[in-house]
């Protein structure tokens, strides 16, 4: 059996979207769920326990001042150990968590990166450390509100490409990417501009790439407006 991995930012905590969002995770059976944007109050509640039912017993809240503040959420059928990759005062725009997988450990990191200026110290952090966790099976995964213009975009209107790009010469391997060569699909459109973006990302190191048999995204999800983003989905071959 394929591990699977699913990442999606769900608008504002859920809100009254909150049984569909239940409902098609509940549909996709996944073994690990980072989740952004997601709250501390009652959907939040109702995420959290749906997936314990499902058999994600383990799971981890990026802690926030007040429950109306959106944060990372991450839970999985497996072990873990997770803290806050830019240190416990930091905000938490990135969690790192190791994941007992069978027979091997995955390094995850969950994101939800702010934007603009704000991005820089994270992809500068990020590429600090990239030598440790390039030798790993590591995965940065989640909303980067970041990549490559008119690869990514309809626009030239990313704040940090170069950051982005450097992430990718340091080693990192867009795992959609490198599968879709040609494709141009977008996770996320302006309602204003109607410009199109693929904010949503998976960034493998080799050892983490060989074990991704699949990954793609569901547009559905944006499409009946269950949330702004699309889903993105991996699976990793189990052993």
């Amino acid at each position: 059996m394929a591990i699977k991995i699913v990442s999606w930012n769900i608008r504002q905590g859920g809100g009254r979207r909150t049984d569909d969002i239940c409902n098609l995770l509940g549909q996709i059976r996944p073994d690990i769920v980072t989740l952004q944007e997601y709250r501390q109050n009652n959907a939040g509640d109702q995420i959290s326990q749906n997936l314990n039912k499902s058999g994600l017993r383990h799971q981890f809240i990026a802690e926030t001042e007040q429950t109306k503040d959106n944060t990372i959420f991450l839970a999985s059928r497996f072990p873990f150990q997770a803290g806050n990759f830019m240190g416990e005062d930091a905000v938490a725009d990135i969690i790192e968590a190791s994941i007992d997988l069978p027979e091997k450990e995955l390094i995850l990191l969950a994101t939800h990166f702010p934007q603009k200026k704000a991005q820089v110290p994270l992809f500068n952090a990020l590429l600090d450390d990239s030598e440790a966790l390039l030798k790993e099976p590591t995965i940065i995964i989640g909303d980067l509100n970041c990549g490559i213009p008119f690869e990514d975009s309809d626009s030239k209107t990313f704040y940090a490409t170069r950051q982005f790009q450097a992430l990718l010469n340091s080693g990192w391997i867009d795992a959609w990417r490198s599968r879709h060569q040609e494709a141009r699909e977008f996770s996320w459109q302006s309602v204003r501009t109607g410009n199109r973006f693929r904010y949503d990302h998976c960034l493998a190191s080799n050892k983490a790439n060989t074990l991704i048999t699949k990954i793609n995204y569901d547009h559905d999800v944006r499409e009946k407006n269950i949330s702004d983003h699309s889903l993105l989905w991996l699976e990793l071959e189990e052993s």
